[in-house]
């Protein structure tokens, strides 16, 4: 039955199947999906640390969170869900779901089990509302958001929140869940869609945006395996994923083989410097270098959840790029003063060569890059390691979020350009919080050709 409703599929299961004999309505999208195992996660084999202090840093952010929930948003009317704003805005949907995504993994974690005033059913029921008050207003399910330049990130999000959550939400918002995820994610399989590149040629990479639309179709792929459209899916994600971060040198490399193809073969362009460097805004951006960290790398955190391979493509560069912020010298003049490599040694701050257009605070993003680097020996070979950052950065955002009796990190002046930016560190913390607890039990997916399969 499902190459009959294909089509419907595609434009969202919205359309009944159409059979020369009888009509077929599509079965639910939910009844497919393939929810997480949570008994696979039990057992406890490794304890660092680390381990102690992202919990501690997230246990903060998870109360900021809650506040900041009572505080914005109203019941809606059904009492079933908060009540969002119907708008295609990132300033609107994105904060939303990157505390949903927060929110999901500090409960199945545990990381919220610490705080004291708070209890789990209370937030389990806050985080259920707010996914179903967000996922109620994307196109899929009759509202605004979606089909917008960020919105597989918001989606990506707000999906892999509603599939951590699975067994506490009701039959409606797994269905609603389901159809974000396939609306997003076939997106990228119309006819009229190709993977954009840089290739040198204006202020902006398109390393994040690769990234992060690679975000969908690994949700989607995790959550729904059996579905019709998943081997489009993978095919695109690798080119993606593989895109991101290419250098034009990489066009022309016959190996290694990644998802079956040579970087020659999946490459259409370049998005990367031959050094490493991702320019954004016009700037070497030490920021956009650590999207891979929370974009890309997404994919490690699902597969592994699924308990499924990840891909070749997924981590393609990673070490270039963390060798450039380790290694790269940059003198001053002409770079900013006082010259030196992006990464400090013995230091949580950054080194922006040519300055930042957002904080120069961010100790979030660049502790998400520590702490892949750190698991998976990203920085094999290098002269700092990444595990001493780590630690730097986390007591850092520990001491910041102590000022402040709601958890927050920032002080206002810190960080202005941004409305989201407590959210936006939420989640970049319970990202590097679940991959260290996905690591502390041994369930770090492998990688493996999932073309092949």
């Amino acid at each position: 039955m499902w190459n009959i409703v294909l089509f419907s599929v595609i434009v969202g299961f919205s359309t009944p199947a159409i059979n020369s004999n009888a009509e077929e309505t599509p079965p639910p999208l939910a009844e497919i999906v393939h929810p997480i195992e949570w008994s696979r996660f039990t057992k406890k084999t490794t304890q660092t640390p680390n381990s102690t202090l992202t919990t501690k840093i997230l246990s903060n952010a998870t109360r900021h969170a809650h506040t900041w929930l009572t505080q914005t948003y109203a019941d809606h009317p059904s009492k079933d869900r908060l009540l969002i704003p119907n708008k295609n805005h990132e300033y609107t949907i994105r904060p939303a779901t990157s505390v949903a995504v927060g929110l999901a993994v500090a409960i199945r974690t545990g990381a919220a089990d610490s705080i004291a005033d708070i209890s789990k059913e209370n937030l389990t029921q806050q985080t259920t509302k707010l996914i179903k008050g967000v996922a109620a207003i994307h196109k899929s399910n009759g509202g605004n958001w979606g089909d917008h330049w960020q919105s597989s990130v918001w989606a990506a999000q707000l999906c892999r929140a509603g599939w951590m959550m699975w067994d506490d939400l009701d039959d409606e918002t797994k269905e609603m869940i389901c159809r974000v995820v396939v609306h997003e994610a076939d997106r990228h399989i119309r006819p009229d869609y190709t993977v954009p590149y840089w290739n040198g040629k204006g202020g902006d990479s398109k390393a994040e945006e690769n990234s992060w639309e690679a975000m969908i179709l690994q949700q989607a792929v995790a959550m729904l395996p059996d579905h019709p459209n998943v081997d489009r899916w993978k095919q695109i994600c690798s080119e993606l994923q593989i895109s991101a971060f290419a250098r034009k040198s990489d066009m022309d490399r016959d190996s290694p083989i990644l998802d079956g193809k040579s970087p020659k073969q999946w490459l259409r362009g370049y998005n990367l410097r031959e050094d490493g460097i991702v320019i954004n805004h016009g700037l070497i951006h030490n920021d956009y270098m650590s999207s891979f960290a929370h974009l890309q790398m997404q994919g490690f955190l699902v597969f592994s959840l699924a308990g499924i391979d990840a891909p070749e493509t997924i981590d393609f560069n990673f070490d270039l790029i963390y060798r450039t912020l380790v290694t790269k010298q940059f003198d001053a003049p002409p770079y900013e003063p006082p010259g030196g490599t992006m990464f400090i040694p013995r230091k949580a701050e950054q080194y922006y060569p040519q300055g930042t257009d957002w904080s120069p605070l961010r100790f979030a993003c660049f502790l998400g890059m520590d702490t892949i680097a750190d698991l998976l020996g990203y920085d094999e070979g290098l002269p700092h390691k990444a595990a001493a950052w780590r630690t730097l950065r986390s007591e850092r955002i520990l001491e910041m979020q102590s000022r402040h009796e709601d958890g927050r990190m920032y002080a206002e002046e810190e960080f202005k350009s941004y409305p989201g930016r407590e959210q936006m560190v939420f989640w970049m913390l319970s990202d590097a919080h679940l991959l260290q607890w996905l690591s502390d039990r041994g369930a770090l997916a492998e990688k493996k050709n999932w073309l092949a399969e």
